[in-house]
């Protein structure tokens, strides 16, 4: 496949169903967050697992990015884009408005 076809979205649902209140029916919250780039022909980069040594992130694609795979990420940056990251940590504020009533987000559960 020729490079510009080449391209790749790796997205991350994460879900979280959970009673409102006692004797409430479940709320459901479903966050969904991509991470897009290109595949390369070669793997380059030691770190990461699976598809990193052939992904590169449209960030590192863009004027100033490095060109470089997730595997040749430390593992701060490769979090800080990642869709399983970002996805959790959107979820996040939902589970911590459940398990601390009083924190700023109770009561508004994000759908």
């Amino acid at each position: 496949v020729a490079d510009p076809h080449r391209t790749a979205r790796f997205t991350c649902a994460a879900v979280l169903a959970a009673p409102a209140g006692p004797g409430d029916r479940l709320t459901v919250t479903r966050i969904e967050r991509s991470m897009e780039g290109r595949l390369l022909g070669e793997p380059r980069g030691e770190g990461g697992f699976g598809y990193d040594p052939v992904f590169v992130p449209v960030q590192e694609d863009a004027p100033g990015g490095a060109g470089r795979t997730t595997a040749q990420m430390n593992p701060a940056e490769k979090n800080a884009i990642s869709h399983r990251g970002r996805a959790l940590r959107a979820l996040a504020p939902v589970l911590a408005a459940l398990l601390v009533p009083s924190s700023p987000n109770a009561g508004s559960i994000a759908r």
